[in-house]
């Protein structure tokens, strides 16, 4: 490959590819890639699976995509609620906070050994009010 080739298809010495399916992505992102099963998709906050909340996932009915920077980045969606395994609801509901979050697509996670331990989470906790706090005190000198 030639060196105008590389440069063409690297960013920084990694393929755009790879980036993007490396980065945290948005819950419109996720369903985006997903294009042809994004209305049966099982999907989690990420934060979720790393609390280890076991049967916790939003099941999608509908999507509804907005055009932005170049993709389908933004939107709404639409789904069910499964809260330990039972659905809070009957209807879909508006999905919050698709924007906000890093989501992946719903796996158990004590498939992967991760389990909620509550002294861990409260350990976590601290230690971000800590860092706040410290960062907070640093802007203010």
């Amino acid at each position: 490959m030639s060196s105008l080739a590389a440069k063409i298809l690297t960013k920084d010495g990694v393929p755009p590819a790879v980036t993007f399916a490396s980065k945290p992505k948005t819950l419109y992102e996720l369903l985006n890639v997903q294009r042809s099963s994004a209305n049966a998709a099982k999907v989690m906050p990420h934060h979720w699976f790393e609390k280890g909340f076991e049967g916790c996932y939003y099941q999608i009915h509908r999507v509804r995509y907005k055009w932005h920077e170049g993709g389908p980045t933004h939107g709404r969606a639409w789904g069910i609620l499964h809260w330990r395994g039972k659905p809070t609801a009957d209807k879909p509901s508006r999905i919050r906070g698709g924007l906000k979050f890093s989501w992946r697509l719903y796996e158990s996670p004590e498939q992967h050994g991760v389990t909620y331990d509550p002294e861990r989470a409260r350990t976590v906790e601290r230690r971000r009010t800590n860092l706040l706090m410290k960062f907070l005190e640093d802007q203010k000198q």
